[in-house]
């Protein structure tokens, strides 16, 4: 037990060393913040929806894209970083049982999303708040918490499939381009466009059905959370097969 909270605190110093996850979080912050003050501002123009509606505020609360692509950013860049600047190699000697010092690093990353995603949603759901209220609203929709609920589990889900790619590729530059270009250009802009009954099968598609409102036409949050689970396990034991046989050197 004394060696996994060790190993937990080596990663949670190595994970808050790095510029990135300050830099993250304040973009994460300022994007969601931004775009709802910028619904707000467009609310009830031509084409859109009225100040204090329940679709408006749903839009306004959908910071899932956020989330998952700062964790998915994330966790590629801890796993990854470790090969790339060689660190990995004094880590393995201090531990050599490198099946626990993934699960770790994966525990590691899965709480540190579950949180960040728990912040972000909670600051933008306070801006949302404060903005009805300034417009005399003081309700929100019903399903507000399970959408809370759903960006969190996809945001665990979402640093656990970055470190899962990381530790595959070895490569951050390209796991990232790799993976973002999955994200945008296969699923959101083919599949969701061309086969969208079967772009919500994938994990994208499935982290939609987690962190948006109800809709008819994405997976239900249980079904979309044991979906984006199962993306997210399997990888990891990918991984943890390619970082405990391949060789370091």
């Amino acid at each position: 037990m004394n060696a996994i909270v060790r190993l937990a605190r080596a990663e949670v110093r190595k994970l808050f060393t790095t510029r990135a996850v300050p830099v993250t979080v304040a973009i994460a912050a300022v994007v969601a913040v931004g775009s709802v003050l910028i619904d707000a501002a467009v609310a009830g123009h031509p084409g859109q929806h009225a100040m204090g509606s329940i679709t408006e505020t749903y839009q306004m609360l959908k910071f899932g894209p956020v989330v998952v692509m700062a964790m998915l950013i994330l966790g590629i860049l801890a796993a990854g970083s470790e090969f790339r600047h060689r660190t990995i190699i004094p880590a393995l000697l201090t531990t050599p049982q490198r099946a626990r010092l993934f699960a770790v690093k994966v525990a590691v990353i899965a709480l540190f999303g579950a949180v960040f995603a728990a912040v972000v949603f909670g600051l933008g759901l306070g801006t949302v708040t404060g903005v009805l209220a300034a417009h005399g609203f003081h309700h929100l929709p019903a399903a507000v918490g399970r959408m809370y609920l759903g960006t969190v589990i996809a945001g665990a889900c979402f640093g656990m499939l970055g470190v899962a790619l990381g530790a595959i590729t070895r490569n951050t530059v390209g796991a990232i381009v790799a993976a973002t270009g999955w994200a945008l250009f296969v699923e959101v802009i083919t599949l969701g466009n061309v086969a969208p009954s079967l772009e919500k099968w994938f994990p994208v598609g499935a982290s939609i059905g987690l962190t948006n409102p109800p809709d008819p036409g994405v997976l239900t949050p249980a079904v979309a959370g044991v979906v984006l689970t199962g993306y997210a396990v399997a990888m990891l034991v990918a991984a943890s097969r390619t970082t405990i046989r391949r060789d370091i050197g």
